[in-house]
């Protein structure tokens, strides 16, 4: 699944502006840019003229598309309005942002100082917050209608919403229970409010009937039509549905009433973020002897002045975005399949040598890692379990934390079901990994299997709830522009953040 992006509403307002005019105060407005790689500014829109005013707040508001794994800077311009073009018109400040800083705000809300003077507030709400809301049903029956001959009745319903032109949409279908008078319809699957709501809750939208299964062909056994407000009510209420078909409506089926009827809202990625949800980053980087001797011009972790290797490129690339939203800028840095230097091979060590794994920033990972290339001797073979466990277990253990392993390799994976069964029991930590695979040596056929967009990992008949692998080879995307790596392997991380939250319930709640 590819994220497309959210779109997002920005409210301006600027305090002690400059003061241009003669007679009067500055008439201010704002022109919001676009950077575009090459420098160039392409303008997204502009707000009103606040006349006579040094501290306006500008009731137009302006729209962008916010990507997570893309970097986005943008460029304000204050500017005061003398009849005049843009361009001739005084200019009260300006000032240039990245939209991963207001976006990863508490409240989504950010300062920012203009050049000369003044202040720049920017406050950003998504739009359509409301889409990943569900609606949670569970039902009862009492009093069903025997319908076996030589039993009671195996009672399941089927929960359609009801369209405008009279035909019904396939909502749900729940379990049968069997051989009772007394059924019990729990554990349904939520259902989306887009799917079961109408403009609001008073809209008659839902149609439930229900059925006697047998081994011919299934029994009818009436139906009842109603709103989602009339579930909340009857739950309150304990006031039965009675199941009646349409053509005979003086026979009972029996009663149904509602044992929960509760609307959750599941907060999307933004949410999350503005909520104080924090994205770190961690890496761990392969020193299995397939790389070749580094101090050789054919390794891939040869240190080239000129050129950075592959390494150097992943770790930059998928840094210059994650960092945007890591306040400490401090980063997990793992190394596995070296010959430390007392001896021993490890899968999972540490790659500043230091009881404490935390480097600062890129520069730190780059640092330890020339640093490690020379105290340790490439070995083997390529084991990704012990890090995906090590770093299941740090990310469990840091609150309001989701981390992102960056996984560098060269090679196939070694250890295929111990790597599946950890990223399987890491389906509900806060987690998500991005392999990168380096070099031309391996066509990285297991690499695809973990990535779980075709279908869901299974170790020993557990299968996993979410996706939480994303992988990309760096030979199909090196070739093309600055950014394009990070833009592949994090696309679907706004996605597997929201599926975490949704999957262990963070930030869930109940209208």
């Amino acid at each position: 699944m590819h994220n497309t992006g959210h779109r997002v509403i920005l409210h301006f307002r600027c305090q002690n502006l400059a003061d241009l005019d003669t007679f009067s105060k500055s008439d201010p407005y704002i022109v919001l840019y676009h950077k575009q790689p090459d420098g160039r500014l392409r303008e997204v829109g502009r707000t009103e003229i606040v006349m006579n005013n040094l501290n306006p707040e500008f009731q137009k508001t302006l729209t962008v598309e916010y990507i997570f794994e893309t970097k986005q800077i943008f460029q304000v311009k204050v500017i005061d309005y003398d009849e005049k073009t843009d361009k001739d018109n005084d200019q009260l400040g300006a000032c240039e942002f990245d939209i991963a800083h207001l976006m990863s705000a508490r409240n989504h809300t950010k300062s920012f100082d203009l050049n000369p003077r003044g202040k720049l507030h920017i406050v950003a709400a998504e739009t359509n917050v409301n889409a990943s809301d569900t609606v949670q049903l569970e039902f009862f029956g009492r009093n069903m209608k025997k319908m076996d001959t030589f039993g009671k009745s195996d009672c399941y319903l089927k929960i359609f919403r009801a369209l405008p032109d009279g035909t019904k949409k396939m909502l749900h279908q729940t379990e049968v229970q069997k051989c009772t008078l007394e059924p019990n319809f729990v554990k349904l699957k939520p259902i989306r409010t887009i799917d079961i709501m109408g403009k609001d809750q008073s809209d008659i939208s839902i149609y439930v009937e229900c059925w006697d299964q047998d081994m011919i062909s299934d029994d009818y056994m009436g139906c009842f039509q109603c709103s989602m407000l009339e579930l909340l009510t009857n739950q309150a209420s304990k006031k039965p549905f009675i199941l009646r078909k349409p053509e005979n409506l003086s026979e009972q089926f029996g009663e149904i009433y509602v044992k929960e009827a509760s609307i959750r809202h599941f907060p999307s990625f933004l949410e999350l973020l503005s909520a104080g949800l924090q994205v770190n980053m961690a890496v761990s980087i392969d020193f299995t002897g397939s790389n070749g001797d580094p101090r050789q011009p054919t390794s891939l972790h040869f240190m080239n002045p000129v050129q950075p290797n592959q390494y150097v490129q992943a770790i930059t690339d998928v840094s210059r975005i994650l960092l945007e939203y890591d306040t400490d800028k401090m980063v997990a840095a793992f190394g596995f399949g070296a010959t430390l230097p007392d001896g021993k091979v490890s899968h999972f060590f540490h790659l500043n040598m230091t009881p404490n794994p935390y480097v600062p920033g890129v520069e730190g990972i780059l640092a330890a890692y020339g640093t490690t290339m020379s105290t340790v001797r490439f070995s083997g073979p390529t084991n990704f379990a012990p890090t995906i466990r090590g770093a299941t277990d740090g990310a469990r253990g840091a609150a309001n934390v989701y981390t992102i392993l960056l996984i560098i390799t060269d090679g196939e994976i070694t250890d295929m079901d111990d790597t599946i069964d950890a990223i399987v029991r890491a389906d509900d930590a806060p987690l998500s990994i991005v392999i990168v695979g380096v070099g031309n040596g391996s066509d990285f056929e297991a690499m695809n299997q973990l990535d779980g967009d075709n279908a869901a990992l299974n170790s020993r008949g557990r299968v996993s709830r979410r996706d939480l692998v994303q992988f990309v080879a760096m030979r199909s995307i090196v070739s093309r522009v600055d950014g394009q790596l990070a833009a592949e392997v994090l696309r679907e991380i706004p996605d597997q953040v929201e599926k975490w939250a949704a999957l262990t319930g963070y930030g869930a709640v109940k209208k």
